[in-house]
């Protein structure tokens, strides 16, 4: 009997053993399973360092709490350079979203810039061929100033009192003292009337020895055609003979070429319908005689390459301001213009400053106008001359300094 109770005992330990022993091994088991959520946050920061060590550790930041913060990828502001500018005046940007940076940068800017309006009249039924390129002259000096302004393009279409009143009062509207305005001589006697005396007005096409009398207000900026014509004439040889055509422009030089040039042989007008110029160079006398050329850049190298073509050489071939245009090494050939002398009163300026314009579409190397009309803007803006420009401002007139020129295959060559 005892026998028996002792293996009945033995018997209940070992299969109360084995049961525990199982609890035991699958305990493991459950408690991943249930805890594994739990487990997660250990595991999360285990990989966050993971990235962290991999990653450029100057663009991770956190909070107090030391929580990353998620960003978006920095970017950086390079401050455009605008010609002119002194490469030793930029400085470098920090990363966009510094404010103090952005408030440092404004503040930079503001000091730089002169705050300026200006408004640009031109009656375009008359002077189009003009305006856009002497608008943009205007612009692109402006912007190469750095310059915040306020640019108002009035067009009066024509030169009539009341549209040149009109355009005047709303100058006055906007509050705008300096102007720029391409009017012809025929405008002098509106302008006397209606430009008030806290006005500066500034005329490109008109010369002040062409008006009898002038408001104050009144600066005039056209080139001499008669200091042109006195240089052109040393090379005269006397025997003088002069084409034109029957334009605005053509007669003016017309006028001053005789206000200067008293004995010419033979005064002929050139047609605008004209293109065959065989009569006209062989039966004008022209073999050794001194010829102006008062006509268009088209006209005038027609002239030229058929004066060739019938075996007609003058001694000498003079022209003005009209002739010095690059297209005239396209028209004719480089023999053609073996004898030809041109006269040109736009001087050279600051390379930066002749690329700013160009970029915006003026040309002051070439338009007399749009030079005329840099002058004006540069004189304006400073209130005085400044030596951003050689040509200066004396007693309300642009004073010009005529050049005279010989053209090669590759251009205009200075005459010294």
């Amino acid at each position: 009997m005892k026998q028996i109770i002792a293996i009945m005992v033995l018997v209940f330990l070992f299969f109360g053993c084995t049961q525990r022993q199982t609890v035991e091994l699958k305990l493991p088991n459950k408690q991943k399973n249930i805890a594994k959520p739990a487990k997660a946050a250990p595991i999360k920061e285990d990989k966050i360092t993971v990235v962290q060590e991999l990653e450029p550790i100057d663009i991770i930041e956190s909070d107090s709490k030391g929580k990353v913060i998620k960003e978006e990828p920095v970017e950086y502001e390079v401050a455009p350079i605008i010609e002119g500018d002194k490469i030793e005046n930029q400085k470098i940007s920090t990363p966009k979203g510094s404010s103090e940076n952005e408030i440092e940068n404004k503040i930079e800017i503001d000091t730089t810039k002169v705050k300026m309006k200006v408004a640009f009249l031109y009656p375009s039924n008359l002077v189009s061929k003009y305006a856009k390129s002497s608008i943009n002259t205007v612009s692109g000096y402006l912007s190469h100033q750095n310059s915040d302004y306020e640019l108002v393009v009035i067009d009066t279409e024509n030169e009539s009192s009341s549209r040149i009143d009109s355009a005047f009062q709303e100058v006055k509207k906007s509050n705008i003292k300096n102007v720029i305005a391409l009017f012809t001589p025929n405008a002098i006697g509106t302008l006397n009337n209606v430009v008030s005396g806290d006005l500066k007005v500034y005329l490109p096409l008109i010369e002040k020895k062409e008006v009898s009398s002038s408001n104050n207000s009144l600066i005039f900026g056209s080139i001499s055609y008669d200091e042109q014509v006195k240089k052109l004439i040393n090379y005269s040889s006397g025997n003088n003979v002069m084409f034109y055509q029957d334009s605005y422009l053509s007669l003016k030089l017309k006028k001053s070429y005789e206000s200067v040039v008293s004995d010419t042989r033979l005064k002929k007008e050139i047609s605008k319908h004209e293109n065959n110029f065989k009569g006209i160079v062989t039966g004008s006398g022209l073999a050794n005689s001194t010829l102006f050329l008062n006509t268009d850049i088209v006209k005038s190298s027609l002239i030229l390459s058929q004066l060739r073509s019938y075996d007609v050489y003058p001694k000498a071939i003079l022209s003005t301001q009209l002739s010095y245009d690059p297209l005239l090494m396209t028209l004719t050939q480089d023999k053609d213009r073996d004898k030809l002398i041109v006269a040109n009163s736009i001087d050279v300026v600051d390379k930066e400053l002749r690329d700013e314009i160009a970029t915006s579409g003026g040309n002051i190397v070439y338009e007399w106008v749009d030079y005329s009309t840099l002058v004006g803007i540069n004189y304006l803006y400073y209130g005085k001359n400044s030596s951003l420009v050689p040509t200066k401002i004396e007693n309300n007139q642009a004073i010009y300094n005529p050049r005279l020129f010989r053209s090669t295959e590759f251009g205009f060559s200075e005459i010294k």
